[in-house]
């Protein structure tokens, strides 16, 4: 079991790095619909495991945005979905399938025509689409598990020396923090286009975004160290690189479920 455990973190790993294309999917439900949506993306999941079997993508999951309290998740998403493909030849194969027709294939035998039916008509809440392209990452430092934490950031360039601040020194940063044990991942992505059907919980359009799961709680004692260590160029970059982005929003979110 360990065997198998440490090559589906390897393959997930590989799956990850490799990503080229990414959708992503934000969710709001009504309290009495949580339930029923819930039971939604759970048919979905083996629709999902048949598409990635059968090449038409390669990586699914469904996240829950962990809020402080209720005022804090006034007018936000309640879940994010992510799909995951190859490249722009998977993602366009992937778009042909009639999603109805696929879906009966897969529960053919299954599921009664009345059952699949019920499922299929499940609440789908409403729902925020955004196409994104994954421009760097660090290597995957972690486990994928029900249960795991991850903070996503969305950003505005603000010029067009952003995307190089990311990719040349923040990325170099994390990295550190990686081996220290403090950081166990770090991606950096481009919305290619937005579909925004409901209200948008951020400040702005979002130009890019960054997504990091984190590692040990860095002491005082460290973080005093790693400041009274950074060079003049360090702090310069850092405050230009600060500058060329504007954060208009920061979300927590716990996976629930993947494929």
């Amino acid at each position: 079991m360990k065997k198998l455990f440490t090559t589906f973190t390897l393959l997930f790993s590989t799956t990850i790095l490799f990503s080229q294309l990414i959708s992503h999917t934000s969710v709001r439900v009504n309290d009495e619909d949580r339930e029923g949506y819930l039971e939604l993306e759970s048919f979905w999941s083996e629709i999902h495991e048949q598409a990635i079997e059968d090449g038409y993508a390669q990586r699914w999951m469904v996240w829950e945005f962990i809020y402080k309290d209720e005022e804090d998740s006034k007018g936000k998403p309640d879940f994010l979905i992510m799909n995951f493909y190859k490249d722009s030849l998977q993602k366009s194969k992937s778009a042909n399938i009639n999603p109805k027709d696929y879906a009966r294939k897969v529960y053919k035998g299954k599921l009664s025509k009345s059952k699949f039916e019920k499922k299929w008509n499940l609440p789908s809440g409403q729902r925020n689409f955004y196409e994104l392209q994954r421009l760097d990452n660090t290597y995957w430092h972690s486990k994928i598990e029900v249960g795991m934490r991850i903070t996503l950031n969305a950003f505005k360039a603000l010029n067009e020396d952003y995307e190089s601040y990311e990719k040349e020194f923040f990325k170099k940063m994390h990295e550190k923090n990686i081996l220290d044990g403090t950081r166990k991942w770090w991606e950096f992505n481009k919305v290619l286009s937005s579909n925004v059907t409901t209200e948008s919980s951020t400040a702005g359009t979002p130009t890019h975004s960054t997504i990091g799961v984190f590692g040990r709680e860095r002491s005082q004692e460290e973080m005093d160290e790693f400041w009274n260590n950074l060079t003049f160029e360090d702090r310069m970059m850092i405050k230009n690189g600060l500058a060329s982005r504007e954060m208009l929003g920061r979300y927590q979110l716990k996976l629930l479920m993947f494929k």
